[in-house]
This record gives C-alpha cells, sequence and structure tokens, in this order.
C-alpha cells in the first residue's frame, strides 16, 4: 500500500519550454535587486482542517525555497476562524498595512467581493484559489472545475449503479462555493437519471469527526443503500465506518484523496468494494504564490489558471494510498517542480491570449 510521496520541490520532468526558463531566471534578477521585502498576506476562512494545515505546510515550504533563491520577503497568515466578516477585516488591513500580495481563500462567493475589488483598485495584488469570489475585480483565479468534479464523480456512481438505486448525498458546508459548485454539477447528473433516488442529504465540514457523526445517523435511517455521494474524503473514510460499525455491507462511493478513505479503500477491494475519487490539490497555493510574484514583478499574467482534476478508481487506489502518512493527510503521489509550475501558468496565459503553445521538448 505505501508510496513514495514525491517532494514538491523534486521537479518531475515533463520537459520545458525556452521561454519559461528564461522567464524564471528573470524573475530571480529582479528579486535580488529587491530594495524592500515583499509583504505577502494569506487570508484564509480557517485553518483547522487538515487539508488548510497541509496546505499551509506547503505555502512555508514554498516560500523557504524562494527566500533560498534571493527572495526577501515578509509573510503573515490571517485566519478568519470560519467568521466572514473577520475575514473581510482581515483583508481590510492588508490594504491599509499596504501588503504587496494577498493570497486568497474565501469563506464566502459574495461577501468577500467589496473588499476584494478595494484591495485591487488599491494596488494590491489578490490571487484566490479553491474556494472562490465572485468578483473579477482582482489579479487572478487558480481553481479546479469543481462543477465539472461533481459531474465527473456523480457520473462514475450512476453509471456503477446502472441508473437504478438509493444513495445518500454528503455535502460540504453551505455557503461554500466549492460545496456548492460540486453539488450543482453532481445534481446535474443525478437529475437526468431518475432511477437514482437520493434518501438522504447532509451538509457537513470537511472533517471526519463529524462527519462520522451524521454519517451513523444516516445510514442507520436508510438501511436499503445502494450508493452513496460524497464530495470530500472525509466524507467518504466516515461513510465506511458508518457502514461497518452499522453492520452493513460496503456500498459504491465517491471520494477524494484523504488517506483515511484511501487505505480503507485498498483493504476492502478483495471484497468487491468500489470507489472513485479525485483530489483537489494543495500545490494551487504554490501555483497562486507563483501567479503572485509573476505579477509583482511586472509580467502578464493570466486572469485564470484551470488545475486538471486527476482521477484516482480501484486501477490506481495503491498509488495514492500511503502508510508514510497520518489518516487524515490529503496524499499526492506526484507533484509539480517550479518548472512545471511556470509551464502551467505560461499555457494559461496562451490560452487567454490565443497563442499557439510550443511543443515541449522531449524529457
Amino acid at each position: 500500500m505505501s508510496v513514495q510521496t514525491v517532494s514538491r520541490r523534486t521537479v518531475v520532468r515533463t520537459g520545458i519550454g525556452a521561454a519559461v526558463a528564461l522567464a524564471l531566471q528573470s524573475r530571480l534578477q529582479r528579486a535580488s535587486a529587491q530594495s524592500e521585502p515583499i509583504k505577502i498576506g494569506w487570508s484564509t476562512i480557517y485553518l483547522t482542517p487538515s487539508w488548510m494545515k497541509e496546505t499551509s505546510q506547503e505555502i512555508d515550504a514554498e516560500l523557504e525555497r524562494l527566500r533560498g533563491l534571493g527572495f526577501e520577503i515578509e509573510y503573515q497568515v490571517f485566519d478568519a476562524n470560519g467568521d466572514t466578516p473577520t475575514q473581510i477585516n482581515q483583508i481590510q488591513t492588508m490594504i491599509d498595512q499596504q501588503y504587496d500580495i494577498c493570497l486568497l481563500i474565501a469563506g464566502s462567493a459574495t461577501a468577500l467581493d467589496q473588499v476584494v475589488e478595494a484591495a485591487h483598485e488599491a494596488g494590491v495584488i489578490v490571487v484566490n484559489w479553491d474556494s472562490l469570489v465572485t468578483t473579477d475585480q482582482l489579479t487572478c483565479k487558480v481553481y479546479e472545475d469543481q462543477v465539472e468534479w461533481g459531474r465527473m464523480t456523480a457520473q462514475w456512481l450512476v453509471d456503477k449503479l446502472g441508473g437504478q438505486g438509493k444513495i445518500l448525498a454528503i455535502n460540504g458546508p453551505a455557503g461554500i462555493a466549492v460545496s456548492e459548485q460540486r453539488w450543482q454539477g453532481a445534481k446535474e447528473i443525478f437529475d437526468q437519471n431518475p432511477g437514482i433516488e437520493i434518501v438522504g442529504t447532509a451538509n457537513i465540514e470537511y472533517n471526519e469527526a463529524p462527519a462520522l457523526v451524521q454519517l451513523n445517523s444516516l445510514v442507520t435511517a436508510n438501511p436499503e443503500l445502494d450508493g452513496i455521494w460524497c464530495q470530500a474524503g472525509a466524507h467518504a473514510s466516515a461513510a465506511m465506518k458508518a457502514l461497518k460499525q452499522a453492520g452493513m455491507p460496503l456500498v459504491p462511493m465517491t471520494g477524494e484523496n484523504f488517506n483515511a478513505f484511501l487505505k480503507q479503500w485498498v483493504e476492502a477491494l478483495d471484497e468487491g468494494f468500489s470507489a472513485f475519487a479525485t483530489a483537489e490539490l494543495n500545490y494551487m497555493a504554490v501555483i497562486s504564490l507563483q501567479v503572485a510574484l509573476m505579477a509583482y514583478n511586472g509580467e502578464a499574467v493570466p486572469k485564470e489558471v484551470v488545475v486538471p482534476l486527476p482521477r484516482i478508481d480501484d486501477s490506481n487506489v495503491a498509488e495514492w494510498a500511503s502508510d508514510e502518512h497520518p489518516d487524515d493527510w490529503y496524499v499526492i503521489p506526484e507533484v509539480p517542480g517550479p518548472e512545471e509550475i511556470a509551464q502551467l501558468i505560461q499555457q494559461a496565459l496562451d490560452a487567454e491570449s490565443g497563442a499557439t503553445p510550443a511543443a515541449s521538448p522531449e524529457a
């Protein structure tokens, strides 16, 4: 079951164009000529979930790498602790204290729009990833297609059940953009398949402990389940445990790259269990930081960077599950290095400008 997790700072060689390499070199040259540190703040709705803690580690590691290359950086984390007005005030603080860069995970799709627009107008570089604001008055958004996440996972479950069956639908917190968009995509698919009956739903924070409490109640109340659609890995892990605790057979379900879920999945394969998952990739934070630094250095940046969704199924789940990490870790077995991230950004810029990207050289 064990898989060697590749450090983000170890480059996965897929080939890189000369233009991207020159841009990286130019950025470092400008960094060495800095007269003042770059003031960077990360505004996040909360830090409690393990995914957020892992993301914070990714940012810290990237900042350490950048400082080693000559960047002088002042960095501050602004944790709103789940409170949207607090997050608004914290972004206003960045404006007032003349931060150069605001990295943002939004706690509300709409409530932050006004302060984000104010930051943008004040000259703060705002790069928003993961959970997005509605406004486009900012520097860049880095994201996975969450609606497609919902469609892709729901379609797998519909196909697995042959278009017929009783299912639970487990979402994230109400009002969070990521949760709402995933459900939007899933509901599109379920609405097209009247043979799928949703017998129970819940909005649960992305944490296994509260998920297990609610899943225990839901599975007990619905003893004839055929499948479970979970939009998060902590939910799926709790669902598997709840079924076992209730003495019920495991049913097909969807989830995410949450290690506890992945390990249970691998162990249950011999019992005929089947699942499907994707991943909210933590290194979107590093992509966002790179975009922000490009903008700070006066380089052209894309308005959007869409990060492809990975596919995890019965055939490759063993490559994702890891004995080397704790159960609440979001495992990514292979991650891009700085050059690959720069190439992804360049491809997004080329797509927006209508340019035809040059073919990458062979690795």
